[in-house]
């Protein structure tokens, strides 16, 4: 699946909460190699470090399903360092060096590859880019100049590369950009040599020093709209760090703290009216705080019975704080806070809300959803978890339903487990399709030789085949019946043409099950090409309804969803018999080679039940196998034939489509699509024997792993006349 690390675990989480519209993204539980994330989710910015060449690699991920994107630098180029990422996902920003001109920034993008940022003047000598804005047209960070001068800029494809200035000192800086690129937060020295906060306006140009509190400052945060910025400052080196919040109308307002030296920013909402993170108490322990606005006090959330605790996310109106905090036992929890309850275990929460979910499971909460509602963060374990409450439930846990959407229920999942049901469920349910036609058309149809009619003779037959297929994510059992005609159009020219009925009840091997009924039409001709040599040509059509239930655990209970949808596949064949090559000690060999091509079309459904639900999108995926075998005729006597079969078979797809939906309520998703096998062999004997007016048949078959069933058995009474 596609979360394979801790730190891909908690990459997830992040990305999940940004599809929910979170206020805010925690700061403080940052990983060195975690540089940026999509507003979306989908995407993150990703830096890996290797010790044997002392070079770190960039690459764009998708958090769904781990596909990764490499970033490669350009020819020459050296010191390659990625900075940030747009929050469309889209855009990179970073610096290398070359040749020719030495630290170069640039802008990166899939469709148009590296652009150079340019310089700012003839004087600069290196250009460091630092962050980028929401979709990508603006970049902020410093240039040096002469080698001993660092000065801010703001870069746009119009305007190029600008210089802000300094407070007359010899270096400025730019840390934070606003989403919509027309606001530049940072640090610039004065001539006494201090840095002190800074906000730069596209509208006025000119980069306005907002410290009126500290001897040293720096500007950190900055609201989406560029009008309200949060950093950090200090007055003495005895008390270095102190967080501010400033607005045009209040200018800079120090936060204070819980009693010790030390205050720490670790998120900001997006309007900027809500600061988090931790500070220090009179004893040197430090706790979680809320600092509002409109209070204008810093607040101490307190602890789960330790001596320490740290907030890392807001929701969009401030009213919800999550973040970790441990217990007394010394033991860390993720925590939910709200000004009713409190703080308390993400646990506690699920449980008071009428979840079942069995031992503690979270160590922290990174994440809050915009309402409040959903926290993301990681377990005990080091894995993903999405915990869920959907309120007026009451105790009944169940789903909330209104214009027929389902919206879950209250519980918590681990996403290292759970999307792996999802991803199996649709890869059973669409595959369900592809495998019966391949199936039937190598199956149920699969020995033309045995009903090939001279001119004007007709042949009816039923066929009833029933097996077990044992895959790598299900196992279960099958079912078709199929009646049909032939017809001797001219010499050494059969058409036959046959509608049946299929029936598949596989088991998920996570729990729950999928249910396939359908039917299909299905015409084929085969031809004598001169020497023995038969072509058959066939299609096939089928329509089927599938109902799924699909299991996975929420807490510690195994919770179910439902749906039910339709699929449709149609494919054809075309296979080629030697009939009757070679004869060895009365046992007649034709071989043949066929060529298979299925494709099924699954309509977009709707889970119900269960806390975690799922929207799957509507889906599709095709199958394309080659097979080499040889059909194998012994008489018995005069009315008992043993038959045998031997097959090799390739199928040319290596992995099933992805599967993409909605973790309803909560975020999108696109699983990759699952590994299939694509070599296998089968084998089959069996007798057929003259019964009454006809000829009765039957084959055990069996496969080794692969796309055919495990075993089944194909029954058959054809009458000629």
């Amino acid at each position: 699946m596609f979360l394979k690390s801790k730190t891909l675990c908690l990459l997830a989480s992040s990305a999940l909460v940004s599809m929910l519209g979170v206020a805010s993204v925690a700061q403080a539980a940052s990983r060195p190699d975690v540089i940026g994330l999509s507003s979306d989710g989908l995407v993150i910015l990703k830096s890996s470090y290797d010790q044997a060449t002392s070079d770190y690699s960039y690459a764009l991920i998708s958090t769904a399903t781990n596909a990764t994107q490499q970033i490669t630098p350009p020819a020459g180029a050296s010191a390659f360092t990625v900075k940030d990422l747009s929050a469309d996902g889209k855009t990179v920003t970073g610096t290398y060096t070359d040749a020719i001109r030495g630290k170069t920034s640039f802008v990166w993008t899939a469709a148009g590859g590296f652009v150079d940022l340019g310089t700012v003047d003839a004087n600069t000598t290196a250009t460091f880019a630092k962050v980028v804005n929401g979709d990508g047209t603006a970049v902020a960070g410093y240039v040096s100049v002469m080698s001993f001068m660092k000065e801010a800029f703001y870069w746009t494809p119009s305007s190029g590369m600008v210089g802000l200035g300094t407070f007359g000192g010899l270096h400025s800086e730019a840390n934070a950009i606003s989403n919509d690129g027309s606001t530049v937060v940072g640090k610039a020295m004065t001539l006494d040599s201090a840095y002190h906060a800074f906000q730069w306006t596209v509208d006025s140009g000119t980069m306005e020093n907002i410290d009126t509190l500290y001897s040293s400052s720096s500007a950190d945060f900055v609201s989406s709209d560029g009008s309200v910025v949060a950093g950090s400052g200090e007055t003495s080196s005895s008390s270095p760090y102190h967080v501010f919040r400033w607005t045009e109308a209040t200018g800079m307002v120090d936060i204070g703290s819980l009693g010790g030296s030390y205050t720490w920013l670790n998120a900001m909402s997006g309007d900027g009216n809500v600061l988090v993170g931790q500070s220090s108490l009179v004893g040197g322990d430090y706790h979680a705080y809320r600092y509002t606005s409109s209070f204008g006090q810093i607040t101490d959330l307190g602890t789960l019975g330790g001596t320490s605790s740290s907030a890392s996310a807001v929701n969009a109106d401030g009213g919800v704080v999550v973040g970790w905090a441990t217990d007394a036992q010394s033991d860390s929890h993720g925590f939910r806070w709200t000004q009713a309850t409190g703080m308390e275990t993400v646990e506690d929460w699920l449980a008071r809300e009428g979840a079942t979910i069995g031992n503690a499971i979270t160590q922290t909460a990174d994440l809050v959803s915009a309402d409040g509602n959903v926290i993301i963060g990681e377990t005990t374990t080091g894995s993903t978890y999405i915990a869920r409450v959907i309120e007026n439930q009451g105790n009944e846990g169940g789903n909330e339903c209104n214009a027929d959407v389902c919206e879950g229920g209250s519980g918590i999942i681990d996403t290292a487990e759970f999307f792996p049901t999802v991803a199996t469920a649709s890869s059973v349910i669409v595959q369900s399709g592809v495998n019966s036609a391949d199936t039937i058309m190598f199956g149920a149809q699969g020995a033309p030789m045995r009903n090939l009619l001279t001119t004007g003779q007709r042949s009816v037959w039923g066929t009833i085949d029933g097996g077990y297929d044992n895959g790598d994510h299900a196992d279960g059992g099958l079912a078709l019946g199929e009646f049909g005609f032939g017809y001797g159009i001219a010499d050494g020219v059969t058409a036959r043409f046959s509608a049946g009925a299929t029936y598949t009840d596989q088991d998920l091997d996570a729990g729950g099950d999928v249910r396939q009924r359908g039917f299909y039409l299905s015409p084929e001709v085969s031809v004598d090409l001169g020497q023995n040599v038969y072509m058959t040509a066939g299609g096939y059509w089928g329509r089927s309804s599938v109902d799924s239930r699909r299991g996975y655990l929420s807490g510690a209970a195994t919770d179910y969803s439902e749906g039910d949808t339709n699929a449709e596949t149609w494919g054809a064949k075309i296979r080629f018999d030697w009939l009757n090559a070679v004869t060895v000690d009365e046992t007649a060999i034709t071989p043949y080679v066929g060529f298979s091509y299925a494709h099924t079309k699954v309509d977009a459904f709707t889970e119900t039940g269960g806390s975690f639900p799922v929207e799957f999108d509507g889906s599709s995926d095709h199958s394309t196998i080659a097979r080499l075998g040889a059909d194998f005729v012994r008489p018995l006597n005069d009315t008992v034939r043993l038959l045998a079969k031997a097959e090799l078979d390739y199928q040319f797809e290596s992995h099933a489509a992805a599967s993409t939906g909605t973790l309803t309520g909560i975020s999108d998703f696109n699983l990759e699509g699952q590994d299939l096998q694509q070599f296998w062999a089968r084998g089959g004997v069996g007798a057929e024997f003259d019964l009454g007016k006809g000829v009765a048949s039957f084959m055990v078959n069996a496969t080794t792993k692969g796309q055919d069933p495990t075993v089944w058995l194909r029954s058959n009474y054809t009458v000629k006349f």
